[in-house]
């Protein structure tokens, strides 16, 4: 039953990214909206939020920095080792690739925050 519960992991995985692919798409309309209504009111345009100094940085956002770095060198690697032939992209190699070799990077572009 291996099989049937990498299939459940997935299939969850698939609904928790549609999920936040939803609320990304809301919260940008609800921006977009706010950015708007600023404009109309006051002839201001509002920019995105300043994104936080680096040097803010705590122990903890270092790590989990280097820990998502990691996974994207493990990705790179794996993906090295394969000849990308006429695939321009990843998502034109990957079905190329044999399906642990898919998971494995795929695991790994997850975990960098990458995917």
């Amino acid at each position: 039953m291996p099989g049937e519960l990498d299939r459940e992991r997935e299939a969850i995985a698939d609904a928790g990214r549609e999920t936040l692919a939803d609320i990304q798409r809301v919260s940008a309309e609800a921006a977009a909206a706010v950015v708007r209504v600023i404009e109309q009111q006051t002839g201001i345009t509002l920019g995105p939020p300043a994104a936080p100094s680096i040097m803010d940085a705590t122990r903890e956002q270092l790590g989990q920095a280097e820990r998502r770095a990691r996974h994207a060198l493990a990705a790179m690697e794996l993906i090295r080792r394969w000849h990308w032939g006429d695939a321009r992209t990843l998502g034109e190699l990957m079905p190329e690739l044999p399906e642990d070799v898919r998971e494995q990077i795929a695991d790994n572009l997850v975990r960098a925050g990458i995917s």
